[in-house]
């Protein structure tokens, strides 16, 4: 009896019916991307919600535009302005989600303190995360390259304005797809709080909330700007140690909201008005 139970248990085992091995997650090509799972992200809710992400990046054909703005609204450190030619990238459709952060985290923004700031300020799936600062952003980024083996990254601030402009055929609106901010931009105009992503109306490139909603943080460290012709632009000096922030928020008036507005904070730096978006290229 003994040896014909060895023998059934060996047939199962060899048949790999009875494993200890983890199953492995089939690797799959998403929006051209192909996309390696790590084996132990087995949430399929969680993948799911990162799929949707990497189906909504969306393809930036890269050209030549003028950065900054001249005129009387502008502040002084959007000038002057200058030519920037870029490379292709793609760039998330919206902002990322708090549920798309809790996917990759498994933990909500922030901590438990600030739960008071999500009831207040917006909590729900499909609201930005927000309460993110730079070194926050750079760790989800991280682990979301972890989890999919892609080397995402924040927007660089030419890339980010460049986006909210339209892209190669951009038509220089005051805002991201129009010169009325309540088309496009949710500000403190009209919101006490931000919004679910995607509330208003998208720019010429398809992407929503570029003006308003939450300050997007940028990869780049802070520097003013000079007339030098620039391609593929990033500010790598840490200089006075802050990072870019960009697109205004639902608590600054209209005038943050335009497209070529900056504004800057250091990388430990989180509110209820800051979030962030994600760029990559193929």
């Amino acid at each position: 009896m003994r040896k014909t139970f060895l023998i059934v248990m060996a047939c199962i085992i060899s048949a790999g019916l009875f494993s200890c091995k983890k199953d492995k997650i089939a690797n799959e090509t998403i929006n051209g991307f192909e996309i390696q799972w790590n084996s132990d992200f087995n949430r399929k809710d969680a993948r799911d919600i990162v799929r949707d992400a990497i189906r909504d990046l969306v393809y930036v054909e890269g050209g030549v535009f003028m950065m900054g703005d001249s005129l009387d609204e502008a502040f002084d450190n959007e000038r002057p302005v200058h030519n920037v030619s870029l490379s292709s990238y793609y760039i998330g459709k919206k902002e990322v989600t708090q549920a798309l952060w809790y996917a990759v985290m498994n933990t909500k923004c922030g901590d438990d303190s600030s739960q008071e700031w999500e009831n207040s300020y917006g909590l729900g799936n499909d609201y930005p995360a927000y309460r993110v600062s730079y070194s926050d952003a750079v760790s989800f980024i991280d682990k979301l390259h972890d989890i999919t083996g892609l080397r995402f990254s924040l927007p660089t601030e030419a890339q980010w304005e460049y986006a909210a402009r339209g892209g190669k055929s951009t038509s220089y609106k005051k805002y991201a797809g129009s010169d009325d901010y309540s088309n496009v931009a949710v500000t403190n105009q009209g919101y006490s709080k931000c919004s679910v992503v995607g509330s208003k109306s998208p720019n010429e490139l398809g992407l929503y909330d570029m003006s308003g909603n939450v300050w997007e943080i940028c990869r780049d460290w802070y520097a003013d700007y000079t007339e030098t012709e620039v391609t593929d632009p990033e500010c790598t000096e840490y200089g006075d140690g802050y990072k870019v922030f960009r697109g205004g928020s639902w608590n600054n008036p209209a005038r943050y909201a335009r497209v070529t507005t900056r504004y800057k904070q250091g990388i430990h730096y989180q509110d209820y008005q800051t979030g962030f978006r994600l760029v990559i290229k193929r």
